[in-house]
């Protein structure tokens, strides 16, 4: 099923999407645009984006690739113990969310 199929009644407040957070963050009041303006249509046009970043998206590839080279270096400390006979062999299971669930 399309997803304008799925979504073609839903209804969204556009509240947070339109307020003015680069004004916002450097201390300055609450700005709202206006939704027919060009920056309104913008903000509306990047909320709508397959590009903005949510819970529900994953860790970005940089801190994924981070992730996984530090289990595997330590599963290698752990495998390099072992056959120096310093060591039981318990490694760090590899689960494709893990990465996901360390970001959030």
């Amino acid at each position: 099923m399309s997803r304008t199929f799925r979504r073609k009644n839903q209804r969204h407040e556009y509240v947070w999407v339109l307020k003015n957070w680069d004004v916002f963050f450097n201390g300055g009041t609450t700005i709202r645009h206006i939704p027919n303006s060009d920056a309104g249509r913008k903000a509306i046009a990047v909320f709508h984006s397959d590009a903005q970043v949510t819970m529900g998206s994953s860790a970005p590839r940089w801190y994924r690739k981070a992730f996984e080279h530090r289990r595997r270096t330590r599963n290698n400390r752990v495998m390099r113990l072992w056959l120096q006979g310093l060591g039981d062999p318990i490694f760090e299971a590899r689960h494709r969310h893990d990465a996901n669930w360390s970001w959030w």
